[in-house]
């Protein structure tokens, strides 16, 4: 599997301090007790841009120093590394009928967790209940308010365009984060649930040494998170990696959006409830918790029927991905309990097996996520942190082209 660059480029051009900032925190975020002349080279920065950028990181608290350590030549090299308490940020799932946070420090360690129910708010409603909640998850974990770098939401579904949110009628092209950064005071990102999961498996999980991957999030409904040339591709309107809706079966199970045999009919966590009979089926539908789903086995009757079912359509979706983006490798993740997600990626394994290289000869690689059902809010706390410290040549430009 080819491996990211170790190289964490910055540049000595006008207007690109942000730039070069987030240059240094990733390269020390990825190569932990880096001195100053080892972040000269691995940045290409000249050494004195790194030791003034290193000196205000440093007095801003998102680096710490450590002991001097003696070498052959020269003076004794000081390590660098991140500091946890430098900042911290907060992630929110919004579903239809609950909102699940987590606050994460700048390595990504989940310091507090909260979840409530909400019955299906309008934007407005949601913008309030999420703004309590960030107050009430910073109370609860005892930190610096000052610390907040910025608040994460992830939703179901296409972000802000036409279509259904899988929330409440009225969010169409609602400005969330501009409206809830405004009532909240601090930055905030929205992403789906599945291209928050993405980032969160780029900073902490199993894709950190990834530049191309796709996330498959299997929820309630079906999604992928698409992060290709090391960025998150989100297509002309937001809806890129909306494989929920390739028609998978020729006239098959009718779709709430209108039409007969898409994927997530048979690749989701509802396609998973509708093998169980009807008093089954409505428990599990309504426990927003997962506690039901979590207590079931890939062996159970019900289970092992669904695995057998959407097993071959995703191992089909897995190749026309591999078609089409030839990414280095394909992560299953979202909602489903471990045991059952490891039985349908063993499953899928079998079939990619008998199925043969893709076309440019390789066999895809498919992991396991490393997240867990909060991984959409855990990914939802990343993108702050994502933007506070990794470096995108492109948005410099932007910045550039606008001074």
């Amino acid at each position: 599997m080819k491996k990211q660059s170790t190289s964490v480029t910055g540049t000595n051009l006008l207007h690109a301090k942000n730039h070069n900032r987030r240059a240094i925190l990733d390269a020390v975020r990825r190569h932990d007790g880096l001195s100053r002349a080892d972040i000269t080279r691995l940045t290409n920065l000249s050494a004195q841009t790194i030791s003034n950028l290193v000196g205000e990181l440093e007095e801003a608290g998102l680096l710490l120093a450590g002991e001097p350590v003696r070498q052959k030549r020269g003076q004794p090299a000081r390590p660098y590394r991140l500091n946890p308490d430098g900042g911290y940020a907060i992630g929110f799932q919004l579903t239809g009928t609950q909102i699940d946070a987590v606050l994460v420090d700048l390595m990504g360690e989940e310091r507090c967790q909260l979840s409530r129910p909400v019955n299906h708010p309008d934007p407005m409603q949601a913008v309030d209940l999420l703004v309590a909640a960030s107050h009430d998850i910073i109370a609860k974990s005892q930190l610096d308010p000052a610390r907040n770098i910025g608040i994460g939401v992830a939703m179901p579904g296409p972000v802000g365009i036409a279509g259904p949110t899988g929330i409440a009628p009225g969010w169409e092209g609602f400005d969330l984060a501009g409206i809830m950064s405004e009532k909240a005071g601090c930055p905030v990102f929205v992403e789906n649930d599945a291209d928050a999961a993405a980032v969160s498996e780029k900073l902490y999980g199993t894709a950190r040494e990834l530049d191309n991957f796709v996330y498959i999030f299997i929820g309630h409904g079906l999604g992928a998170g698409l992060f290709l040339d090391g960025r998150i591709i989100h297509g002309a309107k937001g809806g890129a990696g909306e494989i929920g809706h390739i028609p998978i079966e020729a006239n098959g199970r009718p779709c709430d959006c209108g039409r007969k045999g898409c994927l997530e009919r048979y690749v989701s966590l509802l396609a998973l409830y509708e093998e169980f009979d009807t008093a089954h089926r409505d428990d599990l539908i309504n426990d927003q918790s997962l506690t039901h789903i979590a207590a079931l086995s890939p062996d159970d009757g019900p289970v092992r029927n669904w695995i057998n079912q959407a097993a071959p359509h995703l191992n089909t979706t897995l190749q026309i991905i591999s078609s089409m983006l030839n990414p280095q490798a394909v992560i299953l993740g979202g909602l489903l309990p471990d045991p059952i997600l490891r039985a349908l990626w063993k499953e899928v394994i079998r079939l990619q097996n008998t199925s043969g290289p893709t076309p440019t000869g390789d066999t895809l690689p498919i992991l396991i996520s490393d997240g867990n059902t909060y991984s959409a809010a855990r990914g939802a706390a990343a993108l702050p942190i994502y933007q506070e410290m990794i470096p995108d040549f492109q948005n410099m430009l932007k910045v550039r082209d606008n001074a």
